[in-house]
């Protein structure tokens, strides 16, 4: 019998072929709903391209700068500026996959823009999709009215 240590490693943080992590969500079964592989890699992208560079307590270079290029120019120099942030904001934190491409477009409705940044890992594919806007920032800073 496996001791109780090896049994939480491999059915919560997962095995050497498989990463496995819980998200705070609302179900039917409870609060937590696992997720393993790709999605886990996708949540955390998401968890580090929305949390604002300097507000995270005990790591304040976590994080990205993408809320300061929602009221930039809509220029092919912004759309550099966006990509290298993704790119450098991941690769500081979260390596585990690969960016394979990332599709950048401006709201037409709103000031903001929409990512899509396909990832790969292990040769699975998937697609991490983001809104950033003024009033999502606006939330993350606690600066709306």
């Amino acid at each position: 019998m496996a001791n109780l240590l090896d049994r939480f490693k491999v059915s919560v943080i997962g095995s050497d072929d498989t990463i496995r992590d819980y998200l705070p969500t609302i179900e039917a079964k409870g609060d937590f709903q696992s997720t393993e592989n790709l999605n886990v890699i996708i949540n955390s992208w998401k968890n580090i391209l929305l949390t604002p560079r300097r507000n995270y307590p005990y790591d304040p270079e976590y994080g990205s700068d993408l809320y300061k290029m929602v009221f930039d120019p809509l220029d092919e120099i912004t759309i550099q500026k966006i990509e290298d942030e993704v790119y450098f904001s991941i690769q500081r934190y979260d390596n585990r996959a690969f960016i394979e491409n990332i599709d950048i477009k401006y709201l037409k409705i709103e000031k903001g823009v929409s990512l899509d940044i396909y990832v790969d890992y292990k040769g699975e594919k998937g697609l991490l999709s983001l809104i950033l806007n003024e009033q999502l920032f606006a939330s993350l800073l606690n600066t709306e009215g």
